[in-house]
Order: C-alpha cells, then sequence, then structure tokens
C-alpha cells in the first residue's frame, strides 16, 4: 500500500466522524471547514530544512513581517490598538468590563475542548495556585496591549495567555536553549522575525516588537495548517518540521493526524494541554479561589520614540519614576541607554508621556548620553580602553566614528559614561537561579575599578569567575560598574602569601608592545623596584609583549 492509500482512508473516516470523539480524544475541524488533512497536500511542497531550528514557513512570514513592519512605522501611538473598525467586540467588552482577566474568556475560541491531557495539567495548576498570583503580578503592565492585538487580529484570546506556559511572564526568562523573552524566541527565529539582538538592545525582550512577531508568527502557523490552531501552536513550541514528521510518521500507520494523535515530543504533548488548562482556570478563577491581580482594561503604557541615544536613567528622570520600573516596562534595553542606531522606542507609564515630551523637546542633544575624553596612553589598544570602561569595542568605534581598531598615543576617544551603569546592567538579568547567597560571616569586599571584570577579580582572589558572580547574586556575564562593591570570600585570600602584604591585591598584567617597566608603574601607581622585585626581574632583560608580570596595589577591599 502507498500513502495515497492510507491518505484516501483517513478522509473517509474523518468525514464520517467529523468532530466526534476518539477514544475520549477530540478531533477538531478547521476554522473554513476544510478537513485538518487539507494541508497535507503542502507538507510535501514545503518540506523541512535540514537545520530543525529553521520551520519551513519563516522564509515567507519573514516577507510578511517585512510588508507588516512598514506599517507600524509610527511609533508615536499608544499601546492601545484601534479597534473599532473590526467586528471583534472589542468596545462592548471595554465597556462591560473593568478588568483584562475578565474580558479574556469572552475572547475564547477553543474552550470547548476537553481532554484527558488538560485535566491533568489543571490538577497540577490548582495544586500551585500561588502561582497565578506572581504571574498576574509579572502580566500587569503588558496583558492588556497583548489582549487588544490578539483581539484586533481575531485570535482565540488563549493566546493572550501563552507567555505565562513560555515564560511565566518574566521578561528576561532565558532558557537552556538559548530561547528569551516573553514569547521565548531562540536567536535564530528571532532574526528571521527582525528582532535585532546586540550588545545594546535584545529584541527577543522587547515586549512590543516581540509580541507582534510571535502573533504574526502564530497567524502563519495556522494558515499553514488551514486553521487549526492546536497544530499551530505545536508548531510554535517543536517546530513544523517536527510536527510534519509526526503527522508523516501517522499516515503510514494509518492513524489520525489530529494533535491529539501525534506522537509529538514528550515537552510538546503538555504544551497545548498546559494552555488550555491555564485558559479553563482564568475563567473559572472565583470557582477555583484563585487569586488574580487586577488588571485595568484600558492603556497603561504607551509607545514614545525618542528619535535618538538617551540615556535610561536620564528618562527615567525625566518621567519621574525608578531606574527600575523604567528597566520593567523596557527590559530589551541591555546597558544603560537605548542603541546609538535604534530602536529608540521606549515604553512610558501613559499619564506621564505629556510631561516627558516636554522635557524630551528642551533637552540639549548633547546632553542625551553624558561623555568624557580619555586620553590614549602608550601601549593601549582599543579592548584594553573598552574593558577599563565596561564597553564594547564596537561601541567605541561607533562612538568615535573609527573604521579601523588603529589608535594613536596622546589623542582622545570620547567615552560614553554608563553613569557607573546605574545598575542598569545587571538588574535585568538576574534570575532566581542567580539570587544572592547568604553572605559568609569570613567575607570582604571589595570595591570594583576601572578595568575590573568577573574574570579578572576571580582570578585575582584565586576563585571561580562563576562562583564569585553567583555569591554577589549576579550571572558571569553581567557587567560591572566602576565603585560596584563585591563580597568576596577571605577563604580565596589567605593561602596567597603575596596579599599579605600591607593588605594589598595581586593582579596579572599582560605586557604589550610599548610597554617598558616605567610606563607600567606609572599606570599602576607603584615602584620600578617593586615590579622588578615581585616579578624577579633582571634590569639586563627586556620586556616582552605577552609576558605576564605580578602587580600589588593597594586594596579597596575592606572588612564588612
Amino acid at each position: 500500500m502507498n500513502i495515497k492509500f492510507y491518505i484516501l482512508i483517513y478522509l473517509s473516516l474523518f468525514v464520517i466522524h467529523g468532530c466526534s470523539s476518539l477514544n475520549d480524544e477530540v478531533l477538531i475541524k478547521s476554522s473554513d471547514n476544510s478537513s485538518s488533512s487539507d494541508y497535507l497536500t503542502d507538507i510535501d511542497d514545503q518540506k523541512p530544512e535540514k537545520n530543525d531550528d529553521i520551520d519551513p514557513i519563516l522564509k515567507s512570514t519573514h516577507d510578511i513581517l517585512e510588508s507588516a513592519s512598514k506599517n507600524q512605522e509610527n511609533l508615536d501611538d499608544s499601546f492601545e490598538i484601534d479597534t473599532e473598525q473590526n467586528n471583534a467586540p472589542s468596545s462592548s467588552l471595554k465597556q462591560q468590563y473593568e478588568d483584562v482577566w475578565l474580558r479574556l474568556p469572552d475572547l475564547y475560541q477553543m474552550s470547548h475542548i476537553d481532554n484527558k491531557r488538560i485535566q491533568q495539567q489543571q490538577k497540577w495548576f490548582l495544586k500551585h495556585k500561588k502561582y497565578f498570583e506572581g504571574v498576574s503580578k509579572r502580566a500587569s503592565p503588558f496583558l492588556y496591549f497583548i489582549t487588544e492585538e490578539i483581539n484586533r487580529r481575531n485570535m482565540p484570546g488563549e493566546i493572550a495567555l501563552l507567555p505565562i506556559i513560555e515564560s511565566g511572564f518574566k521578561t528576561h526568562a532565558y532558557s537552556r536553549m538559548k530561547a528569551s523573552g516573553l514569547w521565548q524566541f531562540v536567536p535564530a527565529t528571532g532574526k528571521y522575525f527582525g528582532l535585532k539582538q546586540n550588545w545594546w538592545y535584545d529584541g527577543r525582550r522587547d515586549v512590543y516588537q516581540s509580541t507582534l512577531a510571535a502573533l504574526t508568527y502564530l497567524e502563519q502557523l495556522n494558515k499553514y495548517y488551514k486553521g487549526d490552531w492546536l497544530l499551530a501552536l505545536a508548531a510554535y513550541n517543536a517546530g513544523a518540521g517536527n510536527v510534519n514528521k509526526a503527522i508523516k510518521k501517522n499516515l503510514k500507520r494509518g492513524k489520525p493526524i489530529d494533535y491529539w494523535s501525534l506522537p509529538l515530543p514528550k515537552e510538546t504533548r503538555k504544551y497545548v494541554p498546559k494552555l488550555l488548562a491555564v485558559s479553563k482556570i482564568v475563567q473559572e478563577q472565583k470557582k477555583h479561589s484563585i487569586t488574580l491581580v487586577p488588571i485595568e482594561n484600558s492603556p497603561s503604557l504607551m509607545l514614545v520614540d525618542t528619535k535618538s541615544q538617551i540615556d535610561l536613567s536620564l528618562v527615567a528622570k525625566m518621567v519621574d519614576i525608578s531606574l527600575k520600573e523604567m528597566q520593567t516596562y523596557n527590559p530589551a534595553f541591555k546597558q544603560w541607554a537605548t542603541d546609538p542606531e535604534g530602536p529608540h522606542h521606549l515604553l512610558i507609564p501613559i499619564d506621564k508621556v505629556e510631561r516627558f515630551e516636554i522635557k524630551l523637546a528642551a533637552l540639549d542633544d548633547k546632553d542625551r548620553v553624558q561623555w568624557y575624553r580619555h586620553k590614549i596612553r602608550s601601549g593601549e589598544s582599543l579592548s584594553v580602553i573598552a574593558q577599563k570602561y565596561n564597553l564594547s569595542i564596537a561601541v567605541l568605534k561607533s562612538s568615535n566614528h573609527l573604521k579601523s581598531n588603529r589608535i594613536r598615543a596622546g589623542k582622545y576617544l570620547m567615552v560614553p559614561s554608563n553613569g557607573q551603569n546605574l545598575a542598569v546592567r545587571t538588574s535585568t538579568n538576574r534570575s532566581k537561579k542567580n539570587a544572592p547567597q547568604k553572605i559568609p560571616s569570613n567575607s570582604q569586599i571589595y570595591k570594583v575599578r576601572k578595568g575590573d571584570s568577573f574574570w579578572t577579580i576571580a582570578r585575582r582572589f584565586k576563585m571561580s569567575h562563576k562562583k564569585l558572580a553567583s555569591l554577589n547574586g549576579l550571572s558571569s556575564g553581567d557587567t560591572l560598574s566602576i565603585g560596584q562593591t563585591l563580597v568576596i570570600s577571605k577563604n580565596n585570600t589567605q593561602n596567597n602569601p603575596i596579599t599579605s602584604e600591607r593588605n594589598t591585591n595581586i593582579i596579572s598584567y599582560k605586557v604589550k608592545s610599548g610597554d617598558s617597566l616605567y610606563t607600567i608603574s606609572k599606570q599602576f601607581k607603584v615602584s620600578v623596584n617593586d615590579l622588578k622585585r615581585w616579578n624577579r626581574l633582571n634590569l639586563k632583560k627586556y620586556l616582552k609583549p605577552g609576558q605576564e608580570l605580578k602587580v600589588l596595589i593597594i586594596s579597596s577591599v575592606q572588612p564588612i
């Protein structure tokens, strides 16, 4: 028997069963009254790429997104999307409900589906009721916008709850597969959808842009699977290539090809039931005594384009909110300012936008980001200077319009001041697993200096850079700020005989081209004789680039 025979048998069975149950599981008809097997003719024409990370629909979706992005050029618009021209019941729902959580069930399109796997997930969630309170609090700034956008597109309201399954509404959620943001885009898929990712900015964490991208992706998956939202959701989780493989496998075995019947990965088999279980619990929150933080059914944030790079702490002051709150609304910005090359759009509390725009218009361009001049010393390279100021080489080159890495001693570089990073850098990257550990009684405080990094400090105190980061509730990839204090266990310095000398610290300095004992002594404010003594150097020997020297400097470490 060939595959065509199986298709004919399955089509005949589908006509007979329609939407009736099969082994207590539901077969879902597509929205256009066509069989869910109709898209099978497309599978052979759109074979998955050899790389399973790339879905067969992504290339066409990318083209659609480029077209859609042109319609989103005016970023000076409220987070509230105009829905008056749509047939969806947005305006009536706004009048009827004050709380988004109460409004959502009226937008559901899959609430009629029941299955044992949904019931199993529902039991789990009901055993962890406190989870909903935390999730609803994190969802508070964004759920209205997501709901409005889903309503505008006439998508199932259940999808507004998908970030609960994907990320727990944690904007900085980061998976072992390197997926990030509310909607958990992996880097490659994020790039397909135009989500920029660099040192300054990660579009996967941009709530506005990533929401548009995720919903467009789901729309295209739904279209690909002829209106079957369950298969679309499965493909969002596992990739269309893996879903198609499962469909073909069932066809060869003469088995049904609806979501509930497919031999999908374990995670994907639970993925859709989790979403539907959460949707049912939200719908029956009073029945289950679930506490959801109320979310006003009106826009609370507005998208404002600042037009060019601006310091986030400055924006926070102009808006009169804390820097932490500014970060909560704008988690995509990884550093202290917006990306010099854009985007520059920021989410601002809607009641503070007018005040902000007035102050922004009066702000001089030179005051948007603080700068200072760095005089290039002999032997310094861009990489050394970048490390000193906790910047990337690309940022220094861009800030000074440099086409190459070549710089000249005696000249000046303009360095964007991070305001000692103003805590922007890492509080955004902290996660529960990196929560600060209990500070040991035998510990010290170290004050970060220019040029420090987790690696150099950890090496100085003979400890793992990951352990150092964890001890301080940080990630080893975070950027340190000058003057920041770190906890260091005394155990890591007691075994180093050199550090016992005048409460000093030892560092390892790699000799660069042009270095001499004199220039190094001036750089670290120590004597040439000390450098020779610490390194057992002979005056007749010359320094060589790449040679490592021990340098002792007065420590900023103070006992707790």
